[in-house]
């Protein structure tokens, strides 16, 4: 079922950032910042490979078949402060139901770990948690987003006392 994937940083295969954008665009919409398809190429092609935003690939035997993304954001209306976010999970179509989704968001959270970072947070349209729900991932709370659409967001706890099994307390 899950096929043998490779990863790599989109930094690293600039020729696959119009298809990641393509991908995101129609899946999301051009994101609000950007007044057009080729100002968000372009904030793409700027990546700097070991600093955050990490863009992850997931390859097949030389085709891309699947992006996510590991991001800081400041002060979410549920999360206050900095925090680091899973986000821009896609499958290209094609390779849905074979694992890559599961495999892109393992890899970002060792990715993560590597960091040092201790909690990794999403937001999902599937209510009910869907696909991260699966994973692991605990339910925080509802949130709605600036155009009304309401989204649960999930925590992934990544601390030495979650990887131990502890609940944290010394």
């Amino acid at each position: 079922m899950n096929p043998t994937l490779a990863f790599t940083l989109l930094a690293h295969r600039p020729q696959e950032i119009p298809r990641v954008a393509q991908w995101w665009c129609d899946e999301w919409g051009l994101p609000s910042r950007h007044s057009s398809f080729a100002e968000y190429v372009h904030e793409l092609q700027a990546l700097v490979p070991g600093t955050l935003p990490l863009h992850l690939l997931a390859d097949q035997a030389g085709c891309v078949v699947g992006v996510a993304t590991l991001k800081v954001k400041i002060d979410h209306p549920m999360i206050p402060g900095q925090s680091h976010w899973l986000s821009g999970v896609y499958v290209d179509p094609a390779w849905r139901g074979r694992g890559a989704a599961s495999s892109l968001c393992s890899e970002i959270l060792e990715a993560a770990k590597s960091l040092l970072v201790e909690h990794v947070y999403l937001q999902t349209e599937h209510l009910d948690g869907g696909l991260y729900a699966r994973l692991g991932w605990t339910p925080l709370g509802r949130h709605h987003e600036a155009d009304g659409v309401e989204q649960v967001v999930m925590v992934k706890d990544l601390s030495r006392a979650a990887r131990a099994g502890g609940d944290g307390a010394t």
